[in-house]
């Protein structure tokens, strides 16, 4: 029965999942009833015959009237059965393999099959540790540490067996990498971008759905019009029609930046603070959280000497100086946060530019090969020690 359970708790699951996530949780899907079913076989085909093979053998038949003494098996089929079910159970989910998380962006998620044709760094890893763990990939495209920790929040605790979490980040975490909607979300963190609008202007944006039977008809027909439409009005630098309010009399009600209302907190401080709760998260959850500051082209030091007349020298002569300079100025100071945390690694010197990158931010396939070649270098090391 177990695998028409798995598959009813999928059906259950399933529709709260994006479709990201959907595939990356299939391989996990599949592996695991083929383990259990494997267990199970080898329990009843193999430790069964040989378990009762044993302990028949301390029966004693009393062939001589004599004797007062003898050892007879009177075992139910009640007892037999329940024996045999634990015993298979037992070895069903031992051959479970624990689950080894990989979180990240791009480079991790290979959504984008440009950069690595899919052959991403988790695809790699699973090849290393097929025989220890099942890898499953959570990386997203774009994603930085407060996503990684949104996500985990999220799905964290419905992952069977999770032993490792593994995060390559670092090169996302760059000053409004998500743009100005992010810059306003560091600033004024609690508003919305409509309360940010009203307070910015001074007027009061009415964002009441528009009554009537004839919007309400077009709404119920064409909702995703009717959201734009509602977005476009709310995100006016002009007032709309239904903005109501006298800005001379309303500033005493405005506040700025200015104002000390929200600590503004840069982004290496950001990162820190969320990898620090990603790791006491993995920790509640009974897991070990392995960090790893992501290699990126320009850095100070291996990353900014490719081989001569090689294609990652190429990708970094035509690199804009100011991106360069901000890169190296946000990794001087991630190094040196990576230092003092115990669970942080910085393998951003780790392998050497020539043939490795498909562009300045991302490895190419051969790349994230020596990627998973040096995480799980560290991780086998580390996991030696327990």
């Amino acid at each position: 029965s177990f695998p028409y359970i798995s598959f009813q708790m999928w059906q259950f699951v399933a529709p709260g999942l994006y479709k990201d996530e959907k595939k990356a949780f299939l391989p996990f899907l599949i592996a695991s009833p083929l383990l259990f079913m494997l267990g199970a076989s080898f329990s009843f085909y193999i430790v069964m015959p040989l378990a009762f093979d044993f302990f028949l053998g301390f029966q004693q038949k009393n062939e001589n009237l004599s004797d007062l003494v003898g050892i007879t098996y009177l075992g139910t089929i009640n007892e037999y059965l329940g024996l045999t079910m634990k015993f298979i159970i037992a070895f069903g989910l031992c051959f479970q393999l624990p689950v080894l998380l990989t979180l990240g962006g791009s480079t991790t998620s290979g959504y984008y099959q440009y950069i690595s044709a899919g052959n991403t760094y988790p695809k790699e890893l699973a090849d290393l540790a097929q025989n220890q763990y099942s890898v499953l990939n959570g990386g997203v495209g774009g994603y930085s540490s407060l996503q990684e920790l949104y996500k985990f929040i999220r799905d964290g605790a419905r992952i069977p067996d999770l032993e490792i979490v593994v995060s390559l980040n670092g090169v996302n975490e760059l000053p409004n990498y998500h743009g100005a909607e992010e810059a306003r979300k560091h600033l004024f963190p609690f508003l919305t971008e409509t309360q940010y609008l009203m307070n910015q202007n001074q007027y009061w944006i009415d964002q009441r759905v528009t009554s009537g039977l004839g919007f309400k008809r077009i709404q119920s027909y064409m909702p995703n019009l009717v959201s734009l439409i509602l977005y476009i009005q709310s995100s006016a630098l002009n007032p709309p029609a239904n903005a109501t309010g006298n800005k001379d009399s309303l500033n005493k009600t405005s506040f700025s930046s200015d104002d000390n209302i929200y600590t503004v907190v840069d982004s290496v401080k950001r990162w820190e603070t969320n990898v620090k709760r990603i790791n006491e998260l993995v920790r509640l959850e009974g897991a070990t959280y392995y960090l790893f500051l992501q290699p990126t082209l320009g850095l100070v030091g291996v990353q900014s000497n490719p081989l001569k007349n090689s294609p990652d020298e190429l990708l970094l002569r035509k690199a804009n100086d100011r991106y360069i300079a901000e890169i190296r100025e946000l990794y001087a100071k991630l190094k040196k946060s990576c230092s003092n945390l115990s669970f942080c690694h910085d393998i951003s010197d780790e392998i050497l530019p020539g043939v490795v990158y498909n562009d300045l931010r991302h490895h190419n396939a051969d790349g994230n090969k020596l990627l998973a070649q040096v995480i799980w270098r560290i991780i086998s090391a580390e996991t030696d020690k327990i």
